[in-house]
């Protein structure tokens, strides 16, 4: 059960209807992260169309300050622009983009909750026209507090008041299916937390933050404490870190480089459990 702790309000999240009745506010660039051409087809009244890769990698991290600022400012976005951000599978890219955000400075920009499919579901409107977004400019300035390197990971390991947290699948934890060339095992003394557990099954929407929070502390993820998340690269742990802050965790890290990165420099490794 969750403590005494304040549970924040989901604000990184806004609701279909919210969305609706404000599409036409002219400081909001909707940003449709669809893979795919679904955004030819139809999409979200004014969205305009995230073209690049959707996972905002160079050389296995987040694209850099300059690339970044390059990107959001072809995109119409500037340091006074309210940014939401949707998909049409599980938040992974809308996830990606809002962490790249924060991660780059930007503060005004939320999750559309339960995506396209919910928009679609409930009938919402669409349209077809591509929107092309007047130019603005971005100034990108890396924030810390948002990413985690190896080395702060490895300094984290047993440290009293940080939870570092696996947010791979079942099947990666215990190591019963391949996840490319890196080794069994899991950052010495993780918690494990499936990322798309924090969803609804059935509307995909996230689950309340009371809920989120009961769930994590369950977990072992203590709300006073600063929490790293990591998966494979840093795309679901992106996710999670989206979730703990709905939750109202106010210290979370994406360990960008994740588990990839540390089986790469041959730090230490746990063992699966029972093995």
């Amino acid at each position: 059960m969750a403590d005494s702790t304040t549970i924040s309000p989901p604000d990184q999240l806004v609701t279909t209807t919210w969305l609706a009745d404000h599409l036409a506010d002219p400081a909001m660039r909707i940003v449709d992260m669809r893979k795919g051409d679904g955004y030819t087809q139809a999409h979200i009244p004014s969205a305009i169309r995230y073209d690049e890769s959707p996972f905002l990698r160079a050389d296995g991290d987040v694209i850099g300050a300059e690339a970044f600022a390059a990107l959001m400012s072809r995109l119409g976005i500037d340091g006074a622009t309210e940014v939401i951000a949707y998909d049409d599978g599980n938040y992974l890219f809308a996830a990606r983009l809002w962490w790249a955000l924060k991660y780059y400075g930007h503060e005004q920009v939320r999750v559309l909750d339960g995506g396209w499919d919910r928009w679609q579901a409930e009938h919402r409107p669409v349209e077809s026209t591509p929107v092309e977004p007047p130019g603005k400019i971005f100034a990108a300035h890396p924030t810390p507090k948002w990413i985690a390197d190896s080395d702060y990971v490895q300094a984290s390991i047993g440290h009293p008041e940080r939870v570092i947290l696996d947010v791979r699948g079942d099947e990666e934890w215990t190591r019963t299916v391949a996840t490319g060339e890196t080794p069994v095992g899991h950052i010495p003394g993780a918690r494990h937390l499936v990322w798309s557990t924090v969803l609804e099954p059935n509307s995909k929407c996230f689950k309340p933050a009371e809920e989120l929070q009961n769930m994590f502390q369950q977990g072992g993820v203590d709300p006073h404490h600063e929490v790293i998340a990591y998966c494979l690269g840093g795309i679901r742990a992106a996710h999670a870190v989206l979730a703990l802050e709905i939750a109202g965790y106010d210290k979370v890290r994406n360990y960008e480089g994740s588990w990839a990165a540390w089986s790469r420099e041959h730090r230490p490794i746990e063992p699966p459990p029972g093995v």
